[in-house]
């Protein structure tokens, strides 16, 4: 299992990138870690650890937060027919978990259930988007595919092939990490129940995309134990 962001600068009320109901999800993906009811093989949870003057902060340009600016390949790299460097356009978002910030600290009473399962099975804690350049909706590259975490390492160093994702957000860094673990050769699901969305009102176009991708979503933890029964 994989917890995708679980950090106070997502969580209400006072995260500075709050989801909305982020909070109310904290229990329940808590209780997926007691391993006498669910069997996972490793748990996972990623931190977003942002330098304070990263990129995709809408600070860094002197614009409103959520406006869609256009970036350049980090390394110069160029696009082989036009000979122009290649472009990404993205969002930019209030300054959110800067290390070493009360925003960027794992969720308190997940954290302590987390912790206490060191020496019961496999975990970790990846963090991402440490690199001032570039973004990490995903969770095992950078948005252009150039810098790896170590996500994909310890899913195969403990033989994992399928994963289960659940987190913030719905629709940025759990979509997108799922589909990229999709891609890397994993079979991949995603809990909605235990998860929630930046923009809940266009849920139907997220899971359009989930689909699409080839990413399972079932609705609780008990519909994906049906899947392996």
């Amino acid at each position: 299992m994989v917890v995708i962001d679980l950090q106070e600068d997502f969580l209400p009320p006072d995260g500075s990138l709050a989801v909305a109901d982020g909070r109310s999800i904290v229990p329940a993906i808590s209780d997926l870690l007691n391993t006498e009811k669910y069997p996972w093989l490793a748990v996972i949870v990623t931190q977003d650890w942002h330098p304070a003057n990263h990129c995709l902060f809408a600070s860094q340009h002197g614009v409103q937060p959520y406006t869609e600016l256009e970036f350049e390949h980090p390394l110069g790299e160029k696009n082989c027919v036009t000979g122009e460097i290649k472009k990404q356009k993205q969002f930019v978002w209030p300054d959110h978990c800067v290390q070493e910030s009360f925003g960027a600290t794992v969720e308190s009473l997940f954290l302590e259930k987390f912790e206490q399962l060191n020496g019961k099975l496999p975990t970790a804690l990846v963090k991402k988007g440490y690199l001032q350049d570039r973004e990490y909706y995903l969770c095992f590259t950078d948005c252009w595919k150039l810098h790896k975490t170590e996500m994909e390492e310890v899913l195969q160093t403990n033989g994992i092939t399928d994963v289960v994702f659940v987190g913030l957000a719905y629709d940025f860094c759990v979509l997108n990490s799922a589909v990229d673990c999709l891609d890397s050769g994993f079979n991949t699901f995603v809990i909605r129940s235990c998860s929630k969305s930046v923009y809940p009102d266009k849920v139907d176009e997220t899971e359009k995309l989930y689909r699409d991708a080839g990413v399972h979503i079932v609705e609780t933890v008990e519909d994906l134990m049906k899947h392996y029964t």
